[in-house]
């Protein structure tokens, strides 16, 4: 059977002439050996690539050598199977070095001009002629076998990387299948997949174990069906996480099978993948934590009981000693024997005031320390800003402070209780109308920050008189005529909604900052006591 080398040796046409001509040209080649072997490393040298492969001038000196061998045997054969097999050597140490193969294509070129030459200046024309021809078949036969050996190599170290490249994905999958069943399955977190529509497509271990549902049997329910609520708000939520405009979290209240009450946080994410689109949910029971935070609201507040207590006698001890002595003189006036009605009068009206003024701090006691249920509706908060804003813009007129809004064009949608919030922009504005002198600023400004719905109050004002004044502790108060409920009352209602309160403040800026929650779902829709 023809072996690959006898193939090639037939497919260039090299035959026993061509092997004549050569021992003929050999001795008349080598002594010019050095100078070809010079020349060849001389350009390589000059090429960055090709140069990268040598790592030393040693390295070179050896591989100079090597050179005049493989040259002495590329003229003097003889041209065997075990030429083949050295010259397919070199082929796999050119992929394995990984020598580019337009080198070894313009090297070998450098070879077959250098020998040419040689035989032009050394020949006669007849033999010339002889010895070209079979330097011209030996230099393709070398590049045949050099090419195809390389490419072998080279589809080898492939087909080792394919290997080693499978078995790290293997090892990976087998590693991320462990720890999809022990953080999906086993852990402590629901997690629900489905399809747009509410389709449950699966459930993990803890999602079976708290509703007491076989996956097979989710996979007829909805999520109405399973986790309760509202099946037109799932829809709007669905239809507002696909466009990318709702919010990833929600609190749900879910039954267990033993009908008790979880309150789940849903952090959402969506995978699109090329035949449809599935939406995920990652839910974490976070019941515990929102009991601890309403027993925390209400220890606060009775431990702030004796203090309030303390500020409310004092508060209403200065306007009833004001009111009795007004009554006092009232009585002084009205004994005499010609009673000085007029004098009666203005101090009567005096007493008036105190009693007005001790009935709107009882008012004012009484609507921070009362519950109240919050009376919850989903509606865009701009509306309501705008609506304070335009009540509070003839007292700003009127102190020369410029007072307008920053409302941006997208609407900002939560549940809340109107009146409240109203009452906490009304509170948080007239705070700063009164705090910035004529010719100031006032800016109300109504955003989103992440997952909170983000109302700002900024005023231009002399800023606080200290940063660690207790703004929203009860009856403290900067005003000569101010209560010190208006703050603790925006606190109250704010944490009555889950929000946060904030304060920044420095000279010439303070920014009250309110943060609601932008999705309160798990919110019945009575609302709540305080």
């Amino acid at each position: 059977m023809e072996s690959i080398f006898d193939e090639m040796r037939r497919y260039v046409a090299f035959g026993e002439e061509d092997e004549q001509a050569l021992r003929l040209f050999a001795p008349l080649a080598v002594p010019h050996f050095g100078t070809i072997v010079d020349e060849f490393y001389r350009r390589i040298l000059e090429h960055e690539d090709a140069r990268r492969v040598l790592t030393d001038q040693a390295q070179v000196a050896r591989l100079k050598i090597s050179l005049q061998s493989w040259l002495s045997l590329l003229v003097s054969g003889p041209w065997d199977a075990e030429y083949h097999q050295n010259r397919a050597r070199v082929g796999r140490t050119h992929a394995r070095i990984s020598l580019p193969q337009r080198y070894v294509l313009g090297s070998m070129n450098v070879i077959r001009l250098s020998l040419l030459s040689i035989a032009a200046a050394e020949l006669d024309a007849i033999d010339q002629r002889r010895v070209a021809v079979a330097i011209d078949k030996i230099v393709d036969l070398e590049l045949a076998i050099m090419l195809e050996t390389a490419t072998d190599g080279l589809l080898g170290r492939v087909k080792e990387l394919e290997t080693a490249e499978r078995d790290v994905l293997v090892q990976r999958l087998k590693l991320s299948e462990a720890r999809y069943h022990e953080f999906v399955e086993t852990g402590e977190a629901l997690v629900v997949t489905w399809e747009p529509g509410g389709r449950i497509a699966q459930l993990n271990g803890r999602c079976e174990e708290l509703m007491g549902i076989s996956h097979g049997d989710a996979n007829d329910k909805t999520w109405s069906e399973l986790f309760g609520g509202e099946p037109a708000r799932f829809v709007a939520r669905e239809r507002d996480l696909l466009a990318g405009t709702g919010t990833p979290v929600v609190e749900t209240i879910v039954l267990d099978r033993a009908e008790q009450e979880h309150r789940i946080r849903w952090h959402h994410t969506i995978f699109h993948e090329p035949e449809r689109t599935i939406i995920c949910a990652i839910g974490l029971d976070v019941t515990a934590e929102h009991l601890l935070g309403v027993r925390t609201r209400r220890a606060e507040r009775l431990a702030s009981l004796g203090t309030m207590a303390a500020g409310l006698a004092h508060e209403v001890r200065n306007p009833l000693n004001a009111a009795h002595l007004q009554l006092k003189l009232v009585e002084r006036h009205l004994s005499r024997p010609v009673p000085e009605i007029a004098s009666a009068l203005d101090a009567a009206a005096l007493a008036d005031t105190h009693v007005e003024r001790l009935a709107a701090l009882v008012t004012e006691f009484l609507d921070f320390g009362r519950p109240h249920a919050l009376r919850m509706t989903r509606r865009d908060l701009r509306g309501t800003v705008e609506a304070i804003v335009a009540l509070l813009h003839p007292e700003a007129a009127a102190a020369g402070v410029d007072l307008a809004t920053e409302l941006g064009m997208d609407p900002v949608v939560l549940s809340y209780d109107d009146e409240k919030i109203k009452q906490v922009v009304l509170n948080l504005t007239r705070n700063a109308l009164e705090a910035t002198p004529a010719g100031g600023e006032v800016r109300v400004r109504v955003s989103t920050r992440g997952n909170a719905a983000v109302l700002e109050v900024t005023d231009t004002g002399p800023g606080l008189s200290t940063p660690d004044a207790p703004l929203f502790e009860p009856f403290y108060t900067t005003k000569e005529t101010g209560t010190g409920l208006g703050l603790p009352i925006v606190y109250r209602i704010v944490t009555d909604h889950e929000g946060v309160v904030d304060v920044q403040s420095r000279p010439g800026r303070t920014v009250f900052s309110v943060a609601l929650p932008l999705d309160d779902g798990a919110r019945r829709s009575g609302g709540r006591s305080s």
